[in-house]
């Protein structure tokens, strides 16, 4: 619990207080959050589903603390509704995420092992160095290069829709033999 409190603590907080902005009232929340996930992670099926999961927790408790505070019924079915939009934007994301390690290991090893570390991973470009033993402004290089290949494959594999903000909404297959999706 202590470990998915550390990778979740900040992202958590900054989605919360980007949807309340209130701080003491995005740290009530996300302290509610935390007790939830404490209380239910026996029913949690598989850890690969941990970060969809704990936002799907965090949502429902911003929806919760609109309810509870907001005594109009119009803001709080505008909210959900702006909740559903999210969550098919992050239905999309997630299965396009599933492509990206099938991608990574597809680069050459140089960029292979040091995107799995960044990315999958979640290790600090410094710890990635020290690992790989490469020096850290080299690693930061590697890491660039390597997500411009990504993106360029995943350009090439899938035509992408984009909301007004720049975020993936949707997306639709090009080639139908393409290996990583």
């Amino acid at each position: 619990m202590e470990q998915i409190y550390k990778q979740y603590y900040s992202r958590l907080f900054s989605f919360i207080n980007s949807k309340i902005h209130n701080q003491e009232d995005a740290k009530d929340i996300l302290s509610e959050v935390f007790i939830k996930i404490y209380k239910n992670m026996d029913t949690l099926d598989s850890t690969e589903k941990l970060t969809s999961w704990i936002f799907t927790i965090t949502r429902n408790a911003i929806i919760d603390f609109y309810r509870k505070n907001n005594k109009n019924q119009n803001n709080i079915e505008f909210y959900e509704e702006h909740i559903f939009e999210e969550k098919e934007q992050l239905s999309a994301i997630n299965e396009i995420s599933n492509c990206i390690e099938p991608i990574i290991n597809s680069l050459t090893p140089k960029y292979a092992k040091a995107l799995y570390l960044s990315e999958i991973k979640e290790l600090k470009q410094k710890e990635i160095a020290e690992k790989l033993n490469i020096s850290s402004s080299n690693i930061k290089n590697i890491i660039f290069r390597g997500k411009k290949q990504i993106k360029d494959k995943l350009l090439q594999c899938c035509h992408y829709e984009y909301d007004k903000f720049g975020n993936i909404i949707d997306y639709d297959v090009k080639d139908k033999n393409c290996n990583f999706c």
